[in-house]
């Protein structure tokens, strides 16, 4: 069952999920599903990041309607998530995913590439997959997954190793339910010039020495950039809600990418509630929604912001400046040089954000990345590092 994530002890912050080094094995009757865009570069080329972005994300709210919760293991990667899912669910969460494949097709014009691997099939091949959770903010708990199994399951499903571990669009038996998924806030600039989006790898494959490196990192980080809020990507004051393109694309994947009397009502329906969410904010009216308070929104959008994870690389969205990111560089190029770590990483000046929420259980997630390229562009650079080795 899905109570062995359940009952694992969340710790109380990202950084202390790797000072406790309390990762724990994945159980071998569990599954990985890993979702990806194929061909997310030539979209990035394209203009075409958000549509990447938020296609990736729809993944996890199918995903979600199918436990009826968020308290699962699951890690956003730009293009895509990955997640760790227990046997009883799936078929229904295969059946699901098939469907998102067809609609993200339907919808962006973009190919969803997915596929499950058995974590017992990894651990024959003498491959290690550990998790852990830390409490991102009182809406939802994040994840961390470390240990080769993770990368030996994307090169299956990426080189087709086995098709039984690839996902098709045939295998759909019931619709994927996106009800959760928002999209509603314009591009987030920084508030110091730069937006980082870093993917670093540690290269000891001993987990207890990669978590003392990744807190090196990290203790880095606070040093230079200061405090989580201080580098945070996303504050109230910088976000404002979406109008036109951002909300049309809400409510076109609601209707499976048709321009049909659903889209339309969708699409009403979404701009309504924007409305009403820029009047509460605007004139302070404390309206409810669900656990929100529609006037305090943008504080619900910073506390549940997902820009900090761990899937064996440690992945991080920050707001800081030139002089900030020069020295991250400085002190990552000496690691790289050490022989401990590769990393990628991909500037601009602004952040994208998509949201998934299940408000009967009062949980959110809002997924953070870098525009124009963000995660992908970064993921792409550390690849070729890692092949010039």
């Amino acid at each position: 069952m899905d109570s062995f994530y359940q009952a694992l002890p969340p710790n109380p912050n990202f950084k202390s999920s790797f000072e406790k080094v309390s990762f724990v094995p994945v159980p071998d009757d569990w599954f990985i599903l890993i979702t990806d865009i194929a061909g997310s570069t030539k979209a990035i080329e394209e203009g075409r990041y958000k549509d990447v972005n938020t296609a990736g994300g729809l993944t996890a709210i199918a995903v979600a309607n199918v436990y009826g919760h968020m308290d699962f293991p699951f890690v956003f990667g730009g293009d895509g998530v990955t997640f760790l899912l227990p046997v009883h669910f799936l078929f229904p969460i295969r059946s699901a995913i098939a469907d998102t494949i067809g609609k993200v097709r339907q919808t962006f014009g973009l190919e969803l590439r997915a596929g499950i691997v058995p974590v017992q099939a990894l651990y024959e091949k003498g491959a290690q997959l550990f998790v852990s959770k830390f409490n991102a903010s009182p809406h939802y708990n994040q994840c961390s997954i470390f240990g080769d199994g993770l990368v030996l399951a994307e090169a299956w499903v990426k080189q087709g190793e086995d098709e039984s571990y690839l996902v098709r669009e045939t295998e759909k038996i019931t619709s994927a339910d996106f009800t959760g998924f928002t999209c509603r806030w314009e591009d987030i600039p920084s508030r110091k010039g730069e937006v980082i989006s870093l993917i670093l790898k540690p290269l000891d494959k001993d987990y207890t020495k990669a978590s003392r490196l990744v807190t090196r990192v990290l203790n880095f980080i606070r040093t230079e950039f200061g405090e989580e809020e201080d580098y945070h990507p996303i504050a109230v004051e910088t976000l404002e809600t979406a109008t036109g393109e951002y909300l049309e694309k809400e409510a076109l994947a609601h209707s499976g990418g048709k321009r049909n009397l659903f889209f339309f009502l969708r699409w009403l329906k979404v701009k309504f509630e924007t409305w009403v969410v820029r009047f509460a904010m605007h004139f302070h009216v404390p309206l409810r929604s669900a656990h929100y308070r529609l006037d305090q929104l943008k504080v619900y959008q910073v506390m549940s912001a997902d820009f900090r994870k761990f899937d064996g690389t440690l992945k991080m969205v920050m707001n800081g400046s030139k002089k900030n990111r020069e020295a991250l560089t400085l002190f990552l190029d000496e690691l790289t040089l050490q022989k401990q770590i590769q990393y990628g990483i991909h500037v601009s000046d602004r952040s994208l954000m998509t949201c998934i929420l299940k408000a009967g259980e009062s949980q959110e997630v809002h997924f953070v990345d870098g525009a124009d390229g963000g995660f992908a562009l970064a993921a792409k650079m550390l690849k070729e590092k890692l092949n010039e080795r």
